[in-house]
């Protein structure tokens, strides 16, 4: 019962610093990560996560997170064809859990943004079960950019990574992609377009930026494109 009103508690402590701090004076961390595969629940695991900062509308280049991490288990060759990491590459890394303490610092006093980023939530929940990192990741209120465009895009035919920073003319030959860091790169690119617009638009603040991933999670293809995404 503890349990349950200090997640409320915690929910509405973080509506009144959304509709408080404007976006210039929010702090983002854009997170993604790299897997076994795509099925959690049939036992799938982390392999890399890698997070950056935005701050002030502009991407902190020289403060990031990336790790490799040992999955404990085998990788598939299909999925090393998408990421190029190999069994050799994580033997010797440590586990979700033994870096937990530098991804929640990394992390903290900042709003957690990606891109399908329930996909990266609810690995590092399963991964990282029990843990201070899984029980953040429980409560967080995130901000996906696949919902966060289509407030703002509500037409467009994809809403894939790709395919959105080409149809925005946003560079991405510069990264690699399916590389955590690469996708973090990318996605910050793209959420600063996104910022930008929504700017524009007169939302101020992190509360208007949920309002608009909400208006986005209300399109019905919306969300069917996003089970397809990572």
């Amino acid at each position: 019962m503890k349990s349950i009103f200090n997640k409320i508690r915690y929910y509405f402590e973080k509506q009144k610093l959304f509709n408080r701090v404007s976006l210039e004076q929010s702090n983002f961390s854009i997170l993604d990560t790299e897997t076994t595969g795509l099925n959690v629940s049939k036992g799938d695991k982390v392999i890399s996560v890698a997070s950056l900062k935005i701050n002030n509308f502009k991407i902190q280049e020289d403060l990031f997170l990336d790790e490799l991490v040992n999955p404990q288990i085998k990788i598939p060759e299909e999925s090393t064809m998408i990421h190029h990491i190999k069994d050799e590459d994580v033997r010797d890394k440590p586990t979700l859990i033994e870096i937990e303490d530098k991804i929640l610092k990394f992390l903290k006093k900042s709003v957690l943004v990606g891109h399908n980023i329930d996909f990266d939530i609810n690995f590092i929940k399963n991964n990282a079960k029990g843990t201070n990192l899984a029980n953040r990741m429980k409560v967080i209120q995130p901000i996906d950019t696949i919902f966060l465009t289509a407030g703002l895009y509500p037409d467009l035919e994809s809403y894939e990574l790709s395919n959105l920073c080409e149809h925005f003319n946003i560079q991405t030959d510069d990264q690699i992609r399916h590389s955590a860091l690469g996708d973090c790169r990318i996605t910050a690119r793209l959420f600063l377009f996104l910022l930008n617009k929504a700017k524009d638009q007169g939302v101020n603040n992190i509360a208007g930026l949920v309002k608009l991933c909400k208006r986005g999670l209300s399109l019905h293809h919306i969300i069917k494109n996003a089970k397809n995404i990572h």
